[in-house]
């Protein structure tokens, strides 16, 4: 198969040649002397690769373990049988995933029918890496993938554009809650002072939770009880978070307007929203990556806009409830 032929950000493209291959039926004497011709203008030849006569991949043996054999033992005796090789259409971010839980400096790469095809070593696996994380940032911050520096005008609006449309009809929705609050923005017009610092909190502890798990969904493997340990991690974060800021918030809202009462909305608003925001930040990623989809698409600006409007809903609920007492 042609390079060309080989699917994008697959393990096919990702390959290399530089590798040493020997047959399964060559003593170690004869091993030794065709991998003296082979390791010729070659690099990082730290395992051997066995080959039967089709050239299907039957084991492995690394360069030391070849040297200190008997010279008269057959190589398909010595070599270890278990193995680990990618198929040729494997996507380069699962192939990053092998590489760290398996903590191997190079794997093969084989077609259908099992025949060495190449050799992926750690260090393509490295810029891989870079490559998915940059493409991460981009979906987090809902700019895009592949917008740089040489990227037009009209391509980078029309990579950001579908988000922040999407995101400004939503967005309306805070807007709505506003009015249908009017009354009591009217009987305390200091409320109006903290709406954007409890929306900008909210959104601000959802898109760091947001980070912590697209980040983390690269290095750990998901399950129940890992799901489980992360959720109550984020959950105790947005109390301990909640409860400081809101602790912070309440004197300065007593020293400014002389209200416990006052205090005590906003405080207690934020405790509440800072929790949900985190939790929200958490669970809309896992979510999605449980159903397939990139976790990275729940971006940033998705996860602020949705905690604005949970954030509002819950600030002048409690506010409302406590109004007579305000005024």
């Amino acid at each position: 198969m042609k390079p060309d032929q080989y699917g994008q950000e697959t393990t096919g493209l990702l390959m290399k040649q530089g590798y040493a291959a020997l047959n399964e039926s060559y003593t170690v004497n004869e091993a030794i002397f065709h991998l003296r011709e082979q390791v010729q203008g070659k690099k990082n030849i730290h395992y051997v690769y066995i080959i039967n006569s089709k050239q299907q991949l039957t084991g492995i043996l690394s360069v030391r373990e070849l040297l200190e054999a008997d010279d008269r033992a057959i190589i398909s005796d010595i070599m270890k049988k278990s193995l680990v090789y990618f198929p040729v259409d494997l996507d380069q971010e699962e192939a990053a995933k092998v590489f760290r839980d398996r903590d191997l400096v190079s794997i093969p790469v084989v077609n259908n029918k099992k025949q060495l095809m190449g050799i992926i070593h750690v260090e393509d696996i490295i810029d891989v890496i870079h490559q998915e994380a940059d493409e991460d940032i981009g979906k987090l911050t809902a700019s895009g993938k592949e917008i740089d520096f040489h990227t037009s005008p009209f391509i980078a609006a029309g990579r950001r554009l579908p988000w922040l449309i999407l995101l400004l009809f939503i967005g309306l929705i805070s807007g709505g809650i506003i009015d249908s609050f009017e009354e009591t923005l009217e009987s305390v017009v200091a409320l109006a002072f903290f709406m954007p610092m409890i929306a900008g909190m909210t959104g601000n502890t959802g898109t760091q939770s947001l980070a912590v798990v697209v980040r983390g969904l690269v290095s750990e493997k998901l399950n129940l009880k890992n799901t489980a340990k992360l959720l109550w991690r984020e959950f105790m974060v947005g109390i301990i978070i909640g409860i400081t800021c809101a602790i912070i918030i309440t004197i300065i809202a007593y020293l400014w307007r002389g209200s416990w009462v006052l205090g005590f909305v906003v405080g207690s608003s934020l405790l509440v929203t800072l929790i949900i925001g985190t939790l929200a930040g958490t669970i809309i990623p896992l979510i999605l990556h449980k159903f397939k989809t990139d976790p990275a698409v729940a971006s940033g600006p998705l996860i602020t806009t949705i905690n604005d409007i949970l954030s509002l809903l819950i600030y002048f609920g409690i506010a409302t409830m406590f109004i007579s007492q305000i005024t």
